[in-house]
């Protein structure tokens, strides 16, 4: 409430585009129909869909990020930040356990305010409440909070069942589309394919209309542009990654999966040739994760 006080107007403005999509407000400034794509795909680079659906909300707040003061790297790569979660933890007296498998978020009922269970059978009731996790050893933790990392579809699904999903998920579920998963590529590079002048990061999309496709848009990364200490003297990391959907990975056999992971890749860095002529030649290490 502090924060409305101080500007009430710019508060409830921001308010405002809660129920409003990025599409409609970029059609209400911009008439350009090239630069209307430009703005689908800025949404579908972290939303993965179009600005139609993603909220104005949503949007406002990563265009600042990336636009105003630009994003921050961590030095020493993207897991320095679990490492420092995790001495941060330690040092205010947490404790973390690692190579702990959770099977199980456990339930159990709320109790109401005459002092009985509120459970009903309901298999959509929501008066229910995480109060801790069975481990794959049979261990059990209990905490008066409960926070998962898993997709919210493993969380409901695998972790707590099907059977206690509240009734505002099985909502949610009928209102929201699914986000494809990532294919990603690390490749360890000799530096001389990249000119002095190369950027950090790439987006390559070579018709407007793949864009939502899998693998239609193609992103890539040289985090030892910032950081050098990662990689050997004259070598480059490039990460490479795509949207794609799982289903197009199952029921594979092992050699048509690798065979396939073998493929993909020599696609995409078919494509990322041009930007960077000659990067296929230049590549020492290759790791496809699907």
């Amino acid at each position: 409430m502090g924060e409305f006080f101080r500007a009430p107007v710019s508060c409830l403005t921001l308010a405002s585009y809660l129920i409003t999509n990025t599409g409609d407000v970029a059609r209400k400034y911009i008439k350009d129909p090239e630069l209307l794509k430009f703005i689908d795909l800025e949404c579908f680079i972290w939303s993965t869909v179009n600005a139609d659906m993603t909220p104005m909300i949503n949007a406002g707040m990563v265009f600042c990020d990336r636009h105003f003061g630009g994003i921050n790297y961590p030095l020493g790569g993207v897991g320095m930040i679990a490492e420092n979660m995790a001495a941060g933890i330690v040092e205010k007296g947490g404790h973390v356990l690692y190579k702990a498998n959770v099977k199980e978020i456990i339930t159990e009922p709320v109790a109401s305010t005459s002092g009985r269970s509120s459970s009903n059978g309901d298999s959509s009731s929501s008066n229910v409440r995480a109060t801790g996790v069975r481990l794959a050893d049979g261990r059990v933790f209990r905490g008066k909070v409960v926070v998962s990392n898993a997709t919210r579809w493993d969380t409901f699904e695998g972790l707590i069942g099907e059977d206690k999903m509240p009734h505002s998920e099985r909502l949610f579920r009928k209102r929201y589309k699914k986000s494809p998963s990532f294919l990603s590529i690390h490749m360890g590079i000799k530096a001389d394919v990249f000119p002095p002048d190369t950027d950090v990061h790439h987006i390559l999309l070579e018709d407007w209309v793949d864009m939502e496709e899998p693998r239609g848009t193609l992103f890539a990364s040289l985090p030892t542009l910032l950081d050098p200490s990662l990689a050997p003297p004259g070598r480059h990391i490039l990460h490479a990654f795509t949207p794609d959907w799982i289903d197009a990975w199952q029921n594979l056999l092992p050699a048509e999966y690798e065979a396939k992971k073998v493929a993909v890749a020599d696609d995409i860095c078919q494509r990322l040739e041009a930007i960077w002529p000659g990067l296929r030649g230049a590549i020492e290490f290759c790791e496809v994760g699907a």
